[in-house]
């Protein structure tokens, strides 16, 4: 992650500042959501990340109504298409139901959404680590699960993560820097305008390349502030 300047602050001054709203896999959280009616639950979650973070359980097949413990699932590509299938139940297909979830559970907290923790490999929550098949039963690739896909899709700014990448302290205070920084520069964006967020942060815009930099001042010109976010997100990603 780039270095942030000694001198930064944040835009909006609050004390103390509102945890931002993160939306956390549930079985992550610790609830027993999964197929085999376990939990995956992730070790910083009940330190690091709930001190600094308001967390967010959602389960995709839950929320679509599938019972736990349930039949596993896969993604299974025919054609253009990659669906939810059963591993064993060939004749299982909860696609359309976990497509509206999705659509609903993401479109409801985008407004106030922070950023995002999945889990690794699940047909719903994987971040270009889930197994793709075809209809053979054949291993063909690995993608992102349909929940993680939609939330790439809609919300390209949203700081995401998969639980592997928050296992150290040092992981986890740069996740909550993003989502402490998104959550800034919404609030900031809605009391102020894209123009006095953008002079306010020169400190760190300055020590970005300067391709970047362009991209911001040209993204700020044209108002396009969702387009600022991802940019100055991702520049400080790296």
């Amino acid at each position: 992650m780039l270095k942030i300047p000694d001198e930064f602050s944040f835009f909006i001054k609050e004390n103390p500042p509102e945890k931002p709203q993160v939306a956390i896999s549930a079985c992550l959280n610790g609830e027993a959501v999964r197929y085999d009616g376990t939990s995956k639950r992730l070790a910083t979650t009940s330190t690091l990340l709930s001190n600094a973070l308001t967390l967010l359980p959602i389960c995709p097949e839950v929320g679509a109504g599938m019972t736990t413990p349930r039949p596993p699932i896969q993604l299974v590509r025919t054609g253009d298409q990659i669906e939810a299938m059963g591993r064993d139940d060939k004749n299982l297909n909860p696609t359309p139901q976990l497509e509206q979830f999705r659509q609903q559970s993401i479109d409801k907290l985008a407004p106030s959404l922070c950023g995002y923790i999945f889990k690794a490999r699940s047909p719903s929550c994987g971040i270009n680590s889930t197994p793709i098949f075809n209809s053979e039963g054949e291993d063909i690739g690995v993608g992102s699960g349909l929940q993680a896909a939609y939330v790439q899709q809609t919300l390209p700014w949203l700081p995401i993560q998969e639980e592997q990448d928050l296992a150290t302290e040092q992981q986890c205070q740069q996740f909550i820097f993003q989502c402490q920084l998104l959550r800034d520069l919404r609030l900031g964006c809605q009391q102020q305008g894209l123009a006095a967020v953008h002079k306010h942060y020169v400190t760190i815009i300055n020590v970005l390349p300067n391709q970047q930099q362009a991209a911001l001042e040209a993204s700020m010109k044209a108002g396009t502030q969702e387009r600022y976010w991802e940019i100055l997100l991702r520049a400080l990603a790296v």
